[in-house]
């Protein structure tokens, strides 16, 4: 199943690597992490990625944000804060779990949009076979120039996560990159 998962997040990555332009620092980053061997074994080393798109609605005066990832990694992720295990998965229970969610997110994931720090509203997630995908709306009262986002998702259990942010305002496309090494990334437009 994690084979699976990487060949799967692979696949994903490298549609949305083509459909957007990176820098080319960013670039040969993401090549870089795409296929790698153990020095021990000719096994695929593990990489763990997210990737969140981000939209601007200028009706709704907001970046719309969509981030997926693995159900097992964040069922993991939140597993490792509480003391009650909870699990994943479940249409049925999925909004129980919102305030652990939201909760999450409010750790992990900081916007400045045109250098003011903007507020996160999490507004629900779904599950999308073995993903869940969670549907974030960032307030902005402008147009935003410049984005700054530190997105640090996972990197407490999974040494080697990347997170991904493809933003997309007005046919301009950028991307930012976060990883242990770099915590923070800021496009311009």
């Amino acid at each position: 199943m994690k084979n699976f998962k990487i060949v799967l997040l692979l696949s994903v990555l490298s549609l949305s690597i083509s459909s957007f332009s990176l820098d080319s620092t960013s670039e040969k980053e993401v090549e870089i992490s795409r296929f790698r061997e153990s020095e021990n074994n000719n096994d695929l080393h593990k990489y763990y990625i997210s990737v969140s798109n981000v939209t601007y609605s200028e009706s709704a005066k907001s970046l719309q944000m969509i981030t997926r990832f693995f159900i097992d990694d964040l069922e993991d992720v939140l597993n490792s804060r509480i003391e009650t295990p909870v699990v994943l998965g479940d249409d049925a229970t999925i909004q129980d779990l919102y305030p652990l969610i939201k909760s999450y997110l409010d750790k992990k994931l900081e916007v400045k949009i045109n250098d003011q720090v903007s507020k996160i509203n999490f507004l629900g997630a779904e599950y999308e076979g073995d993903q869940i995908a969670l549907y974030i709306e960032i307030p902005t009262l402008k147009e935003p120039k410049e984005v700054s986002m530190k997105f640090n998702a996972f990197l407490e259990l999974f040494e080697e996560q990347k997170n991904l942010v493809h933003l997309k305002i007005n046919g301009e496309r950028r991307t930012l990159l976060m990883d242990k090494n770099k915590g923070t990334d800021t496009v311009k437009f």
